[in-house]
């Protein structure tokens, strides 16, 4: 599955093969099913959502944002195959405007995050630890939520930003009210230094009339079989 998405990254003469090789991930159905038109790609990394959902068909906008300086050069390359997707400049969204600094992971930036790494991720994922850290702008999606949206939008928020979920959504207590679908990564213990677990946004959803839709298993103890990490998808009522 990776070397498929890698192979349509870097446009392999095997693409039309790998287009067709690619499984359409289950949440293209929510996405197809509520007539999304706008995806919010929050924590891009280089763009791997945003290209499954293109290659599945998504005609609609998607906007990527991503912090880590060397990963953002490699997603507006990824991009530009695509007139729909837009890349935001480089920045990390969060619960202020302002300035942050992000520690940058050796797993090619993929678990970066404002937070410091807490002692289970780094046993279990040492190929992740932070190798340095870098300043960057720190945005709410409040304030660029209306410069990529319509009135009548349905709009798709994906979250995956190691940890800082809750800033993300603290930084969009406007945004939220017109977003048809979120679909962010949750924590079963914790990984992040401060970061908040599954039971926390499962109520922050209810709170703001969403409902559970889907879940996916992600990260795992190698060793103990333990899940640590799911993908949840929650849809507004």
């Amino acid at each position: 599955m990776k070397q498929i998405l890698k192979d349509l990254i870097n446009g392999s003469p095997f693409e039309l093969a790998a287009r067709k090789l690619l499984p359409k991930p289950r949440y293209m159905n929510a996405i197809e099913f509520f007539g999304v038109d706008v995806i919010f790609d929050v924590g891009a990394n280089s763009g791997q959502f945003a290209l499954s959902t293109l290659l599945n068909g998504f005609v609609g906008d998607v906007i990527s944002f991503e912090p880590t300086s060397a990963i953002y050069k490699r997603l507006e390359k990824n991009s530009q195959k695509f007139s729909n997707w837009q890349i935001h400049e480089r920045s990390a969204i969060g619960e202020r405007c302002g300035d942050t600094t992000i520690n940058i992971a050796g797993n090619a930036a993929a678990s970066s995050s404002i937070l410091p790494m807490g002692t289970t991720h780094r046993d279990v994922a040492p190929k992740a630890n932070f190798v340095g850290s870098e300043s960057v702008v720190l945005i709410t999606l409040d304030s660029v939520f209306n410069s990529y949206t319509k009135e009548n939008s349905k709009c798709f928020l994906k979250i995956d930003v190691q940890g800082y979920e809750d800033q993300v959504l603290r930084g969009a207590s406007e945004s939220i009210k017109k977003i048809k679908a979120a679909k962010l990564e949750c924590s079963v213990v914790s990984l992040y230094e401060g970061d908040k677990t599954f039971e926390y946004y499962f109520d922050f959803f209810k709170k703001n009339g969403f409902e559970l839709f889907d879940l996916e298993r992600g990260l795992s103890n190698p060793n103990t079989g333990q899940l640590l990490q799911f993908d949840a998808l929650f849809v507004r009522k």
